[in-house]
């Protein structure tokens, strides 16, 4: 019965439409006509209410939010005739309240069950806030923690301090990110959280405590940690490598030097360090060549076994077999280059993983802050923060409101993504999901997302947050990493070397196929028994044991001579390295021994040595005089008949120049011309010398002048094989021959290599190979192997060889008939 204008206004109802209606059923929504009623009941019975809420149903079917004071109506005899509700239009702020209240609750039930751990301090430094993540992290519950000191409490005690001024400076206003912290969990356990501590303001801006928001990094940090324990013992391995490994930088300085360089060179590292490599330690006459092969590294052009002469600080030269390793960073961009080497200055040959030593590991990547994205239920993106900007490229205006799986994830795992953000929709979330962001620039981002569900304030599901780390670096290098375990297993279980370890009580625990086919046991037959009593001769056991237990200690032993007991009770021969074994915290496990069967070269050796033996023994007991010079024309070779003819002992002759001691005044002139024809290569026989005796006496020696060289081929002397023919004696042909095989000395330094790709074909072919068979490298090159070189006879044979190691069944210690360019058959 009272309906103005204002009332109209709002709900669209005219006076003439509301008058004579009922109020409560013509005008108030459903779910409140009961509890409307009963507060006009009793205004009609004199009880009025202030401040009661209302909502109407206008005409066009809102609702609008009153605040409505009922007020008893009364005639002149105060007789209740009525109720007058006199109004507040609230629903603005009504809708803003609920709206505020909604995203108070939705934004506590994000903190309760997000999956990122989330706590907070009040300004004494108390627990005050604590959510479901880091109760399961923790293993302390909300109530176990609130009301704690949150630092004397939960902090490991070495932290307490560092991460206590972090939370003063916070109180202060001053914040932190990435701040790693270390927490001790109820099981005793830490836990490494990478936390932002944020100040937290009440509505005056009064600082009133400290929230953090962390990622929990725990795996992250041992895996860092073992990768640093990695990189140590890879630095440890170069610095104290038995091989020399050096480096420069891009200005071709010295950076790298380790003891093995120092050691051999004389140069301390805090010598070598900075100094220019080639004008500092590189002899005069080889720095224009040795700077041409750095410059080529350092334009990615890397170099194999190039000869060096290194002058030491002692002025001597060392000659190293280098292998010139350009150097990158994890950009792949160009910072140097490494040097690994062998010292052949005494034909010692260093094992060949020592250049994969030479490889750094990469450093790997963790972003300080974590990328956060949304999807509402039907998959398009509703939350793209800057981290995830920055790394995708799309900014957050390219992504909002595009569906997330078809845009932005690669194609492979759409499916699996779009599973995974399904379930979280269903309130099923996932933690540690790795999914592969394509970005602006077509590059593949690798994230570590924990998805989390989104719930409005009635609990329904709105859609999805991920809050995600940037493990792309970390992701490669992991791949990269178990590519390497993967290959290096291959290659240890079939590398053509034996390679086999032991445990620290000294069993059996890595043999490989190698060490499988030359001892005849499998590796079924050795692991877990104990490798000296069981395959080492019993004459060598002690020794062995001791080579074990010193490499168990941390020293290592290189080129030591193993004589293992095969199963058929034959004895083989390997010259091996005991490496000690450790584990990520530099821990020794063991021991690995990498070997080369030289079975056949020690008894190659042996009968080397005795036939040495017997050569010196027939040089010094021969029937003919046999001596020699060195290059300066001083004698160093003198044999017994040498000693008996002319009356000079050895220890007369040693030393002193021959042709002014010992040749008679008128052939000094010529004998000096013949020795140094001899000394430029230029042979002579059948010379007659006559040398002057001690006695003043003349003996008449018919002469052959042979050139005496080393095992380089370089000239180091001559060697006078003579006849006594004073008495006109004449001494056996077989002299002759035995100057014709001192002569010729057998050169193992520079070995024929040569190669075919699968078509039979020559592709390798070097300087070695070219002048044993006459071919040179143009010649030999892409022409068939077996056809062109090989001789008839034994093609069918070298066919098959070739055949089986295209298969991956190589053969050791072949012989080969070469056909050279001369028609003549070369043995290899």
């Amino acid at each position: 019965n009272e309906w103005n204008n204002k009332t109209a206004e709002i709900t669209g109802f005219t006076k003439e439409d509301a008058l004579n209606k009922p109020l409560v059923s013509t005008f108030i929504v459903p779910s409140l006509r009961r509890s409307v009623q009963e507060v006009l009941d009793r205004a009609l019975k004199g009880i009025e209410t202030s401040n009661y809420e209302l909502e109407f149903e206008t005409k066009k079917k809102e609702i609008r939010y009153l605040l409505v004071n009922a007020t008893t109506r009364r005639d002149a005899e105060f007789n209740i005739i009525g109720v007058v509700g006199v109004a507040q239009d609230v629903t603005e702020s009504t809708k803003n309240d609920r709206a505020m209240s909604a995203m108070a609750r939705e934004l506590r039930q994000l903190v309760d069950t997000a999956n990122a751990p989330i706590f907070g301090i009040d300004v004494n430094g108390e627990v005050n806030e604590w959510n479901d993540k880091t109760a399961e992290i923790t293993g302390y519950s909300r109530d176990e923690a609130v009301g704690y000191h949150l630092v004397e409490t939960f902090i490991v005690p070495s932290l307490r301090q560092s991460v206590q001024e972090v939370l003063d400076n916070a109180l202060n206003g001053t914040e932190a990110s990435n701040y790693e912290l270390e927490f001790r969990t109820q099981s005793d356990e830490v836990r490494y959280l990478l936390v932002n501590a944020t100040t937290r303001r009440d509505a005056e801006y009064n600082i009133i405590g400290v929230v953090g928001v962390a990622q929990d990094v725990t795996e992250a940090v041992k895996h860092d940690r073992a990768v640093a324990a990695m990189a140590n013992e890879l630095r440890q391995l170069i610095n104290n490598a038995n091989a020399p490994i050096f480096g420069i930088d891009i200005h071709g300085n010295v950076n790298e030097w380790n003891d093995k360089t120092a050691e051999i060179t004389g140069y301390s590292k805090q010598d070598a360090i900075g100094a220019p490599l080639v004008n500092t330690f590189i002899v005069q006459s080889l720095r224009h060549s040795v700077q041409e092969i750095m410059d080529s590294a350092l334009e990615g052009r890397e170099t194999s076994n190039y000869e060096l002469e290194f002058q030491t600080k002692t002025n001597e030269v060392r000659y190293l077999l280098v292998n010139a390793t350009t150097r990158r960073d994890v950009e792949n961009k160009i910072v140097g280059v490494v040097g690994v080497a062998q010292d052949v200055t005494e034909a010692a040959q260093h094992d060949r993983a020592v250049a994969a030593m030479a490889h750094e590991l990469r450093q790997l990547v963790d972003t300080a802050n974590a990328p956060i994205f949304g999807i509402d239920v039907d998959g398009n993106v509703n939350e793209w923060n800057n981290k995830t900007a920055e790394i995708t490229g799309f900014t957050k205006e390219d992504a909002l409101n595009k569906p997330l799986v078809s845009t932005f994830i690669v194609p492979s795992l759409r499916r699996s993504v779009q599973e995974v953000l399904d379930r979280a929709l269903k309130g099923i979330e996932t933690s540690n999901y790795e999914l592969e962001f394509e970005t602006k620039k077509k590059e593949i981002r690798y994230l570590l997302v924990n998805a989390t569900t989104r719930r409005d304030a009635e609990f329904n599901i709105i859609g999805v947050v991920g809050v995600a780390q940037d493990v792309t670096e970390s992701t490669k290098n992991d791949r990269a990493m178990s590519a390497m375990a993967r290959e290096l297993r291959q290659l240890v279980d079939t590398a053509n070397a034996p390679i086999f370890g032991i445990d620290v009580n000294g069993e059996v625990n890595e043999w490989n196929d190698k060490t499988a086919e030359i001892t005849g046991y499998s590796r079924d037959e050795a692991v877990g028994y104990h490798l000296v009593e069981t395959f080492i001769v019993p004459s060598l056991r002690q020794s062995v044991q001791e080579v074990l237990d010193n490499a168990l200690n941390g020293t290592e032993a290189s080129n030591y001579e193993l004589e293992f007991r095969t199963q058929s009770d034959e004895v083989r021969y390997l010259l091996v390295n005991a490496t000690t074994r450790r584990d990520a915290e530099y821990n020794i496990i063991g021991v690995v021994g990498v070997a080369q069967d030289v079975t056949e070269a020690v008894k190659h050796d042996r009968a080397v040595a005795a036939m040495a033996n017997e050569l010196r023994q027939l040089i010094n007991n021969a029937n003919a005089p046999i001596f020699g010079i060195d290059i300066h024309g001083n004698v160093n070779e003198w044999n017994d008949k040498t000693a008996e003819i002319t009356g000079y002992s050895k220890q007369d002759a040693i030393g002193a120049p021959l042709v002014n001691t010992f040749i008679v005044q008128s052939l000094r002139h010529s004998v000096q011309e013949i020795m140094d024809s001899a000394l430029e290569g230029r042979e002579t026989s059948n010379y007659e010398l006559e040398f002057q005796t001690k006695t003043n006496e003349v003996r008449y020696l018919l002469v052959n002048a042979t050139t005496r060289r080393d095992v380089e081929n370089k000239i180091v002397g001559v060697v006078g094989v003579a006849q006594d023919v004073t008495e006109a004696a004449q001494h056996d042909r077989a002299v002759a021959a035995m100057a014709n095989e001192l002569r010729q000395l057998v050169d193992t330094a520079n070995a024929p290599i040569f190669g075919i790709d699968v078509h039979g074909n020559v592709n390798e072919w070097n300087d070695k190979t070219a002048e044993i068979t006459g071919f040179t490298r143009e010649e030999a090159f892409d022409k068939p192997l077996v056809s062109t070189f090989i001789v008839s006879s034994l093609r069918n044979s070298v066919q098959t060889v070739l055949d089986n190691a295209l298969h991956g069944k190589e053969t050791s210690n072949y012989e080969l008939e070469f056909r050279t360019k001369s028609q003549e058959i070369r043995y290899l």
